[in-house]
């Protein structure tokens, strides 16, 4: 594999990485709290996936400074993966009657997990094998006949069980929690908010060349994207009618208690200039030829780009 190759796969794995949990179109937009209040009665997974993307830039952000820290940068995704048992961990234990925001609560939780995935990964750590995954099959049977009680108690059954330490148990339950939800978090909504089996992860309405294109011009797009200024990303999302954290171009609204998607409005450069408080109407328009420009720039000097055009 050429050099140039290596660049485009490295860039698409990049973004992959840190948009694991953005859902299209967007979740509503609620109060962080809620999101976890909504989800804790029922346990529906539609809300921990509408939490987990409202969090994902918060959690990038953590993650990479911790990669960072340990020079451990190429273990990126899996850390991230192990912040998230943090929070499934933090989940079993909260209670919103203490008072304290689950945003805060769930920190101790997610750097403890991140801690021992460090400690795992220099010492040796739970891989699926031919052998290790029957051994995961059967612990996540048990947790889910045993009505998914995570507790120490259930944990310790397991253990028994299968004959297995207490520690290592609970690393292949985080395992197979992790796995189960990532798959829902991956799950679509209908118009009325409801979920679907449909993957779409999966695409077949294009030919394999013309999709494996637009993806790459997607992720250049992006890329150039995520380099603009704040500002730059606020101005173009608000004149194009589209989220500037996960470029869908409807928002969801809670309508008597049930979701209800509608377009974006597409705003004037009038009406951004007042939003922003900006003291002419022209330094919205300036911004957004600027930031168009830039987007221009950025895709051409794209390595994944300048693949595709050979």
């Amino acid at each position: 594999m050429s050099e140039e190759q290596n660049e485009v796969l490295a860039q698409q794995q990049y973004l992959l990485e840190r948009r694991m949990y953005r859902l299209d179109p967007a979740p509503p937009k609620l109060p962080t709290q809620e999101y976890i209040i909504r989800y804790l009665p029922e346990k529906e997974d539609k809300y921990l996936a509408w939490y987990l993307h409202d969090q994902e830039p918060a959690l990038n952000k953590l993650v990479q400074t911790a990669c960072e820290r340990y020079g451990m940068t190429e273990h990126f995704s899996d850390m991230k993966q192990a912040a998230v048992c943090g929070i499934l961990t933090a989940l079993q234990k909260y209670d919103p009657a203490v008072g304290a925001p689950f945003v805060a609560f769930q920190k101790r939780y997610i750097q403890d997990s991140i801690e021992d995935y460090i400690r795992t990964a220099q010492s040796g750590a739970v891989t699926m094998t031919p052998d290790t995954y029957p051994v995961l099959r059967r612990i996540m049977a048990i947790y889910h006949r045993d009505g998914d009680n995570g507790n120490d108690e259930t944990i310790e059954r397991i253990a028994d069980e299968v004959g297995m330490e207490y520690t290592t148990v609970k690393r292949y339950l985080a395992i197979g929690l992790l796995n189960e939800c990532r798959a829902d978090f991956y799950k679509d909504y209908d118009e009325n908010g409801e979920e679907t089996d449909e993957d779409i992860t999966v695409d077949y309405s294009f030919e394999p060349e013309k999709l494996y294109s637009r993806n790459v011009l997607y992720n250049a797009l992006y890329s150039a994207y995520d380099r603009l200024s704040y500002r730059e990303q606020r101005t173009l999302a608000k004149h194009l009618g589209f989220c500037d954290s996960c470029w869908s171009t409807s928002k969801a609204i809670l309508k008597n208690g049930e979701v209800e998607y509608i377009p974006i409005k597409l705003m004037t450069f009038e009406e951004i200039s007042h939003s922003a408080s900006r003291k002419s109407d022209k330094a919205a328009e300036r911004t957004y030829n600027m930031a168009i420009a830039k987007l221009r720039e950025h895709i051409l000097q794209d390595p994944t780009y300048q693949y595709l055009l050979g």
